[in-house]
């Protein structure tokens, strides 16, 4: 699933092309993504502005005067921008020709993804939204919140680093490479973390994603950016995907468990 890095990324790739331009056609090629799109959203989008492009959490919001459009990558979903002669590729299910004569195209082989149509700010109303934690990446989210956040709570750390409602973006493999730089097993319980602890994490977490942004985030499966390059932050994981390998600071091998269903990274020297 693409991560935080990877939705900033594909925000920061197609603000150029989207800002202030009009929205001449709207083209629906499935009744349903990971929900059913809304019936009247072709209608609803046609000759609207586009004024900005943000990021909340991993949702994609386009908008303009009184109109919002949400979109949600979901597993697998990619945005591109197109040329009227580029033909629509297998699994292209929506796009928007723009005034400048680019299309924007969204892709999703598993059809995990999510768009819908607003007239008020998604945040301030939709239940996915509403009750989201900070940004990683903003001041808010700072070692004395973790702290407090982790006190009495006895879940793996990993875990409470990828609860959406506590802080936001930061999955699989983000948590892995956050926790190992700042010495952290991912297992660990989150209450038994010091204050140390929480401003090594909070420090490492916003390193890591300003790097993987830099670097247009990792593809490890099919995730590809708006010019449909690959990222390659992949190329710095010090232990997401490297069981058995020996570790970069210490040469033991990296071990791998299973949090939650997901598998987990770490050095067992490196990481206490």
């Amino acid at each position: 699933m693409p991560e935080l890095p990877e939705v900033q990324t594909t925000v920061n790739g197609i603000k150029p092309y989207l800002i202030n331009k009009k929205i001449k056609s709207c083209s629906v090629f499935v009744k349903k993504l990971r929900w059913n799109l809304q019936k009247d959203l072709t209608k609803k989008i046609i000759n609207l502005k586009i004024l900005e492009i943000t990021r909340r959490a991993k949702y994609i919001i386009i908008s303009g005067n009184n109109f919002y459009l949400t979109i949600h990558l979901g597993m697998t979903g990619t945005l591109r921008i197109a040329s009227k002669k580029d033909m629509r590729m297998k699994h292209d299910h929506f796009e928007i020709q723009l005034s400048s004569n680019k299309i924007l195209r969204f892709n999703d082989p598993r059809k995990f993804g999510m768009i819908f149509y607003s007239i008020k700010h998604p945040t301030l109303f939709h239940k996915l939204l509403i009750n989201l934690g900070p940004e990683p990446l903003n001041k808010d989210f700072n070692d004395e919140y973790l702290f407090t956040k982790t006190r009495n709570r006895s879940v793996a750390i990993k875990s409470l680093l990828m609860n959406s409602n506590i802080v936001v973006g930061i999955g699989n493999i983000y948590a892995s490479e956050s926790l190992f730089l700042s010495g952290i097993k991912p297992s660990k319980a989150s209450k038994t973390l010091t204050k140390k602890n929480c401003r090594d994490l909070v420090v490492s977490i916003k390193n890591v994603l300003k790097e993987a942004i830099k670097k247009g985030g990792s593809s490890i499966n099919d995730y590809i950016n708006v010019d449909g390059k690959s990222g390659y932050f992949q190329f710095d994981f010090k232990v997401y995907g490297r069981t058995s390998q020996p570790c970069h600071i210490c040469q033991s091998d990296i071990l791998q468990i299973k949090i939650n269903q997901r598998s987990s990274f770490y050095c067992k020297n490196c990481q206490k």
